[in-house]
């Protein structure tokens, strides 16, 4: 039994490191939060940097750049970093027995995050209620029985605000689909429980129908293969009295590599990469098109999302613009908030070679991105201070 208390003991220490190491980093972000510098003003450009609200009501206010740092230190997108800035900087605002319990390392930083972001659309004054609360549940509870809880406690602290989201989820009805490039996609849907009900019972005629012809797949199955069924029906008989509507349209981007046009090839695996509304479709056999896009009509769009690394100088008059600005060693694909980081100064952008950029940021760390891949830049000072806390570590 030694062994396994010994191992019993290393799990728990294991445990709490992560709990500690997960309050500190939202405690870093917080501190983060508070130690960016405030924008400076530019004059009559539109790349400024703004101040906007740090979080929900009474959260406090930051630059709004502050993403972009968060972001780029651990390796997150914009909109992940900026839901742990806001996320952070309700937790120490609006629910401060909450925050105070994560340092206590009572209530996990996930679960913590996941009480701000159900409680930010209320006001300051709710959420603090909240927060009260809930104090004396964290670390006696369960997490599930303290989930069910907090929503009905949201709906009790402001139920004019409990209606108004009910009918706006019965209004803001959506259909995401997103392709995994296996040849399958995940259809996901918000819709009126009585259509869904009814949609449910045509799937279930359906599926009766296959099993009465001898199908034995799974039900799950079965009941995918009979929406595939509703999805595509009969093409349209234009001899017909009465067409059938006209196929629908899709926007479509399909990427086709120069050999795959040789028609004197012999290689049958020639393929195309399609691109979707839904997403990549992913690789797709050419012979295979026809069958992918049957049942619609198709719609080539252009796709024009490029920057000048070094920026480009428009002519004046009695100043032309110098040649050779727009190159591929100058160009590259570049988000819009990015852009204006750029723009405004606070990041620096730099190509040294074709596909290859590096940027810093304004207080000289720098990151390479290459082929979607990023990578912080480390000088050998760095590598001697990592080199001598490994050491450490490891007495």
């Amino acid at each position: 039994m030694t062994r396994f208390r010994q191992a019993s003991d290393r799990l728990v220490d294991a445990d709490t490191a992560v709990r500690r190491a997960e309050a500190d980093r939202l405690a870093a972000v917080a501190a983060m939060i508070d130690a960016y510098p405030a924008p400076t003003p530019i004059v009559e450009s539109p790349a400024a940097e703004r101040v906007v609200s740090a979080g929900a009501e009474g959260a406090g206010a930051v630059g709004e750049f502050v993403a972009l740092e968060v972001g780029a230190l651990l390796g997150l997108s914009e909109p992940a970093a900026w839901s742990l800035v806001h996320d952070v900087a309700n937790l120490r605002a609006r629910h401060p027995l909450l925050w105070a319990a994560v340092a206590e390392l009572r209530v996990e930083a996930w679960q913590a995050r996941k009480v701000a972001l159900a409680a930010e659309e209320l006001s300051a004054e709710a959420a603090r209620w909240v927060d009260a609360e809930l104090a004396e549940l964290w670390g006696v509870v369960a997490w599930p029985r303290i989930r069910r809880r907090l929503a009905g406690l949201i709906v009790r602290a402001d139920a004019d605000l409990a209606r108004r989201k009910a009918e706006i989820a019965r209004r803001d009805r959506f259909v995401s689909i997103r392709h995994l490039g296996d040849s399958t996609s995940v259809l996901t849907a918000r819709m009126d429980t009585a259509a869904a009900l009814t949609l449910e019972a045509s799937l279930d005629m359906i599926v009766d129908q296959m099993i009465l012809e001898g199908a034995q797949d799974r039900l799950p199955v079965l009941r995918a293969r009979a929406l595939e069924m509703l999805a595509t029906p009969p093409l349209p008989d234009a001899a017909a009295p009465n067409p059938s509507p006209g196929l629908p349209l899709a926007d479509v981007v399909v990427h086709i590599a120069a050999e795959a046009l040789d028609t004197a090839a012999t290689d049958a695996t020639n393929v195309a990469r399609v691109a979707a509304r839904g997403g990549d479709v992913g690789p797709v056999l050419l012979d295979q098109l026809a069958h992918l896009l049957g049942h619609h009509r198709i719609r080539v769009l252009p796709v024009t999302d490029l920057d000048h690394t070094v920026a480009y100088w428009r002519s004046t008059p009695g100043s032309p613009a110098p040649p050779g600005q727009t190159r591929i060693s100058n160009l590259g694909p570049l988000g819009r908030r990015e852009h204006r980081a750029k723009t405004a100064g606070i990041w620096t952008l730099s190509q040294p070679e074709p596909g290859v950029y590096e940027w810093t940021n304004r207080a000289g760390r720098r990151w390479t991105v290459t082929r979607g891949r990023t990578t912080e830049f480390r000088d050998r000072s760095d590598e001697r201070i990592d080199l001598v806390f490994t050491s450490a570590l490891s007495r």
